[in-house]
């Protein structure tokens, strides 16, 4: 039970700080940057922490975690061929494969139960990943803070 309320204010503090800095206007190019890339390792961290504690539950949906990964990897060369550096886009698609992983996990972890939870929020990872990848592939340059694929093609055709 330790682990969950540490990962619900780990989930917390990600979202209030980046309000928070918004609001203050300290959230620069660099700042952004390395959130995602913290998101990314504490993702990670959480898989490998279910792989130890729940195997039989990751194994069955080794498929999705996989292909959610692979595409998560994929993005990062990427973008770096594109840009020279990590994407930092915090899409709305992201922030509710982060809302459903929370889910998930929670209902992994408290009652050792996956049930539809962990495919719905994979079918959200995937979704994600894909317009992260579409986006990187839209913009003409490197931009934090890219809500949608729709904000990239405005982006690229001048009209934000």
């Amino acid at each position: 039970m330790l682990w969950m309320g540490q990962f619900v204010v780990a989930a917390m503090s990600d979202w209030f700080d980046g309000k928070l800095a918004r609001r203050w206007g300290t959230a620069t190019s660099g700042l952004r940057q390395a959130d995602s890339i913290a998101d990314t390792i504490y993702a990670f961290g959480i898989a490998i922490s279910l792989s130890v504690s729940h195997p039989e539950i990751i194994f069955a949906h080794r498929w999705g975690i996989g292909t959610v990964i692979a595409l998560e990897l994929l993005r990062y060369p990427l973008d770096w061929w594109r840009f020279g550096r990590g994407a930092s886009y915090h899409a709305l698609s992201a922030k509710l494969f982060g809302v459903s992983l929370l889910v998930a996990v929670s209902m992994i972890v408290m009652f050792d139960y996956a049930g539809p939870f962990l495919w719905i929020s994979l079918f959200i990872g995937l979704l994600s990943e894909l317009e992260g990848i579409l986006i990187s592939l839209v913009l003409p340059k490197w931009t934090h803070d890219v809500k949608s694929l729709k904000n990239a093609i405005d982006i690229r055709a001048g009209k934000t």
